[in-house]
């Protein structure tokens, strides 16, 4: 993840976040259908599968889809770039720093995923699960996004 990106995990209800050495991992034995989810993304207005822009060669292209209206752009990894039949998480990520980053259309690509799925949402840079159904949390979350792109 660069330094710019909001980044939003999204990974199977029942499953727990827990501080690793290493960083955040999604502890759990659920999964979810990494076919139904391609599908999914395929049939989002404005997503697709672009593998020529993935962040990381090791990525199975199959894995990485951009959503681009012309106006802002949302990247949307599966799997931590791995293709298999059932998924542990998705990555969703803008840029904070550019005018590109959205944070409303990427909380509005996790929501969908999130409702589809039936899977949790977890802010990288609050450090919290984002509740969909409290639109105060969903309100913080878009003003921390802000307060971190006008900073000076």
């Amino acid at each position: 993840m660069a330094i710019g990106d909001y980044q939003f995990i999204l990974f199977p209800f029942g499953n727990e976040p827990t501080v690793t050495e290493d960083g955040m991992e999604f502890v759990g034995q659920n999964n979810f259908d990494f076919v139904q989810t391609v599908e999914l993304l395929k049939n989002s207005a404005y997503i697709k599968n672009e593998p020529t822009l993935k962040s990381w060669n090791s990525f199975n292209d199959a894995c990485y889809f951009l959503y681009d209206d012309g106006i802002y752009r949302v990247e949307i990894e599966l799997n931590t770039g791995t293709e298999s039949e059932k998924a542990e998480e998705i990555s969703v990520r803008t840029n904070v720093y550019k005018e590109e980053g959205s944070v409303t259309e990427a909380l509005r690509i996790c929501k969908l995923l999130c409702a589809s799925l039936n899977l949790n949402c977890w802010s990288t840079k609050l450090r919290k699960l984002v509740d969909f159904n409290n639109e105060d949390d969903v309100k913080s979350t878009i003003n921390h996004f802000n307060k971190l792109r006008n900073k000076d």
